[in-house]
């Protein structure tokens, strides 16, 4: 009986902290990967059922995007706005807040900084690029602020009332790019197409390859990421 009972209380011990910490970084760490190898499973599905070689479609995926130079510059160009706008999200996300007006807060950043630096065009290039940095931060902010109004005095839920301001703030961009933003030259060569004039030079960020689209941006974008990780992950 108490051999049985002793047996009972030593199979019914909770694992230890150590060992459960080691299975929830395992955990973390496969997560992403099956997420992937998941998201290809069923793109290669979807392109099967349209007569399409699953294998060809992604060796040219990979190809375009890092097989050349100039592919491989692009690529992470492309990716630092969506790497800024991933690391807001995830404090959020880390916060309770689910937040999925990343896009919409992206777009109402980046026309104010863009009306910022078009308005003040003989502004100091560092100045400027603080002021459109605080700008689009700000714009961004108050732009995601709206739904975390809606969802304290109303109780809208945040996830459709971010949606929906991604859609919203959409429309902000094209009406601004077709009628205040509308870049002069546009207007007057009869074409207006639907763009604001350049910006002025010195806002643009250094060039880390040269001839291609790849910034500086990209070095911001790591060293903030850095930053959000020892805040959320190494900091109490």
């Amino acid at each position: 009986m108490s051999e049985g009972s002793s047996s009972g209380t030593a199979s019914s011990k909770p694992s230890s902290p150590s060992r459960r910490r080691t299975g929830d970084r395992l955990f973390d760490a496969l997560l992403p990967v099956v997420a992937t190898l998941a998201a290809l499973a069923v793109g290669g599905v979807l392109l099967l059922l349209l007569g399409v070689n699953p294998f060809e479609a992604y060796g040219a995926m990979l190809k375009g995007a890092f097989g050349t130079v100039s592919g491989i510059t692009q690529t992470l160009a492309k990716a630092t706005p969506l790497l800024l706008v991933a690391l807001g999200i995830c404090i959020a996300f880390r916060a309770g807040v689910i937040n999925i007006g990343g896009e919409g807060q992206i777009i109402l950043g980046a026309i104010a900084a863009a009306a910022l630096a078009l308005a003040f065009p003989s502004m100091p290039g560092l100045l400027l690029i603080v002021a459109a940095l605080a700008a689009s931060l700000l714009a961004g902010g108050i732009w995601g602020g709206i739904a975390g109004v809606l969802k304290a005095r109303f109780g809208v839920n945040e996830i459709l009332s971010t949606v929906m301001l991604n859609a919203i703030a959409l429309q902000v961009m094209n009406y601004l790019l077709r009628g205040p933003m509308l870049d002069p030259e546009q207007v007057a060569a009869g074409t207006n197409i639907p763009q604001s004039a350049t910006l002025p030079l010195q806002v643009w960020l250094p060039r880390l390859v040269p001839r291609t689209l790849l910034h500086s941006g990209l070095l911001l974008a790591i060293v903030l990421a850095v930053l959000v990780y020892i805040f959320l992950w190494r900091t109490t």
